[in-house]
């Protein structure tokens, strides 16, 4: 295992003179999780009213809506945290094996947003989820609980690298059928942390995913011809603005706009009509537009206090499964939301990633307070120094 994130007896015994919580979730990881739903929250009910009030000529359309997801996320998050870690260690496969399914079932009874089939219904009700979401932590519990049951014995070629890519890529081949690009690269992403931490060999990831991920991203593009006039408007700075690059453009005008402070709350001018579904995956650049640059210095700094908050809660986690899940979960809300942020300020190419904590959607909110609440259930036998 990596040092940097498995520790020895001994160096626990060393830090036995300090005072540290038994049995108890951490109170520093609620408080910033409190945080970043109360803003995220704010910024819904301000970006999404314009849009709502056009479309559906309610503007508290979305917010009421996210609001009961919200309560419903909070509820199953203090559920989750008060289940035993064991718990999840226990049905790690067969929930991976439910997320497979899931997705081979949207290929075919799926429907469509745009180009890409990603969306389930649940049967009875007018609600519907993407299962590329559930895959996210699917891929986490997976990858920690062979690295646990694997990576402790003498470890070849084909228990190394082949048994963990089949489980990787084959989770990441099925959401590429989707055409959800986005989906897949953050789930490779997630995947590939889990097993560095775990030990895996680099040289051997890099070779063998490396080659796997080149070739299936060259064909996903040349069979797509979305995808790659997306690359092409992103690579061309002489794109039309007023079809190609309109969101990122007028996301960039908001994010210019918000100055220093900012034009204060509900004051976005660009969230009427201009940047498309203000409440989506640009709600970051509404967000900058009104509470300007340190607005989005706070919001970046909560991001990174949330990092390294599940990062030391990895570190000092009672069991490899543990710290493999913490480490896990923690990266994919750094991946996302760091990821969103190079989108809509147009670093990499535009497309579709939420921001997590404020991005509208009910089924991904709920699925990421479930995943606090795991990593808070693992926060509560792991050896963190009280607050």
């Amino acid at each position: 295992m990596r040092t940097i994130l498995f520790k020895t007896e001994n160096k626990i015994e060393h830090l036995s003179e300090i005072t540290y919580k038994r049995n108890k979730s951490d109170r520093a990881l609620w408080i910033i999780i409190f945080t970043l739903l109360l803003l995220g929250t704010l910024m819904v009910a301000s970006a999404s009213v314009p849009y709502a009030s056009s479309h559906y000529n309610d503007g508290a359309y979305y917010i009421k809506r996210q609001v009961v997801f919200l309560c419903i996320g909070i509820a199953i998050m203090i559920f989750f945290s008060s289940i035993p870690i064991g718990f999840y260690k226990k049905i790690s496969p067969f929930y991976y094996g439910i997320c497979v399914f899931l997705l081979v079932i949207v290929l075919f009874g799926g429907f469509s947003e745009g180009v890409a089939k990603r969306w389930l219904g649940i049967p009875g009700t007018p609600l519907s989820f993407q299962p590329s979401e559930l895959m996210k932590l699917g891929i986490i519990l997976i990858l920690s609980w062979y690295a646990e049951k694997s990576y402790n014995q003498n470890k070849g070629f084909f228990k190394e690298i082949v048994v963990p890519g089949l489980l990787l890529f084959g989770a990441c081949g099925l959401v590429l059928l989707e055409k959800h690009l986005s989906g897949t690269v953050i789930i490779a992403l997630i995947g590939i942390s889990v097993l560095f931490i775990a030990g895996t060999s680099v040289k051997k990831m890099a070779f063998s995913y490396g080659l796997t991920a080149l070739v299936g991203g060259v064909i996903f593009l040349l069979t797509n011809s979305y995808a790659m006039k997306r690359i092409e408007s992103f690579l061309n700075p002489n794109a039309d603005v007023l079809s190609d690059k309109w969101q990122t453009t007028q996301g960039l005008y908001a994010i210019g706009s918000g100055g220093f402070f900012g034009l204060g709350f509900s004051n976005s001018r660009q969230k009427y009509n201009y940047v498309s579904e203000p409440q989506n995956d640009f709600i970051f650049t509404i967000w900058c537009e009104e509470m300007g640059f340190f607005g989005a210095l706070l919001v970046i700094f909560l991001f990174v206090l949330l990092i390294w908050r599940g990062y030391n809660i990895a570190l000092r986690a009672s069991d490899t499964f543990s710290s493999l899940v913490a480490f896990g979960i923690t990266s994919q809300v750094g991946i996302q939301s760091f990821l969103n942020m190079l989108v809509v300020t147009d670093l990499i190419p535009n497309t579709g990633i939420s921001l997590p904590f404020f991005s509208y959607g009910g089924s991904s909110l709920v699925i990421l307070l479930a995943e606090m609440g795991i990593l808070l259930s693992v926060s509560r036998n792991a050896r963190i120094k009280e607050i």
